[in-house]
């Protein structure tokens, strides 16, 4: 007959034993919510990073550097990164990568143009991206990914991208991004809207009938000041723009926006 004490300890024991598997998943649980904790912890500084880009693809016939420079004012002193590109760097390659760079604001500072059916029928607008000719992208031309076309008083051929090139062609998503397209036509319809909204845009600003430069300029930069300086929200920040600003006094075009 075993002794009491004896038959305790041992029960003790196995007690102790078998307690080492329980505390030992309780640490490994426990430094998964640390670990968890301090990567979400991490997460919103992160997405506090805001990033913005101009594709000035106009400063070769309308340059205007008081424009770009206004801009990347407001945008900085808003908290955002700018990037600036020149028409020497505003390519279709650049265009496809733009959702992939993680930008919250995309400015299109570029030509823009009808899209017209043979039979005469306008379908969407398209942003003229770069000059080139039939030999530059001829597959894509071919298969009418791209068009070829002139801006207004101007003899450079460009590639010309429609809403479907947007949609179908560039790489990766925008994640809530503003699209401002500061050209002739590019919010006629939502076509365009749409494309980019199908690449993940959260917004898209675009202009109805013809503009001139100078408005699209004037309008843009009142738009960001009441969006990023005043803090207004997104309709009511373009409400205002506009009611201050009215429609192109030359042209008659106006913007327009599109929400999804």
């Amino acid at each position: 007959m075993r002794h009491p004490g004896g038959r305790r300890g041992i029960y003790f024991s196995r007690r102790r034993r078998r307690r080492w598997p329980w505390l030992l998943l309780i640490l490994v649980i426990a430094a998964v919510i640390l670990s968890t904790m301090i990567y979400f912890g991490r997460g919103p500084e992160e997405s506090l990073r805001m990033r913005a880009v101009i594709l000035d693809g106009l400063a070769t016939d309308y340059p205007n550097q008081t424009f770009i420079e206004s801009a990347v004012e407001i945008l900085r002193e808003a908290g955002f990164e700018v990037d600036v590109y020149g028409p020497e760097n505003v390519s279709l390659g650049l265009l496809r990568e733009l959702p992939s760079r993680g930008y919250n604001l995309v400015i299109f500072r570029v030509h823009g143009g009808r899209i017209r059916q043979p039979i005469g029928l306008f379908i969407g607008g398209g942003l003229f991206i770069e000059k080139c000719g039939l030999e530059s992208y001829r597959d894509e031309v071919e298969s009418g990914y791209l068009l070829l076309g002139r801006p207004f008083l101007s003899n450079d051929t460009y590639c010309v991208a429609p809403p479907h090139y947007i949609s179908e062609k560039l790489h990766g998503t925008f994640r809530g991004a503003v699209i401002v397209a500061m050209s002739c036509f590019t919010g006629d319809d939502n076509v365009m809207a749409s494309a980019f909204f199908e690449r993940g845009a959260g917004a898209y600003i675009g202009f109805r009938g013809e503009i001139s430069p100078g408005y699209a300029d004037a309008f843009t930069i009142k738009f960001l000041r009441k969006l990023y300086s005043e803090r207004l929200s997104m309709q009511k920040a373009f409400d205002e723009a506009l009611r201050e600003l009215g429609s192109d006094p030359h042209y008659e075009g106006s913007p327009t926006i599109y929400l999804p």
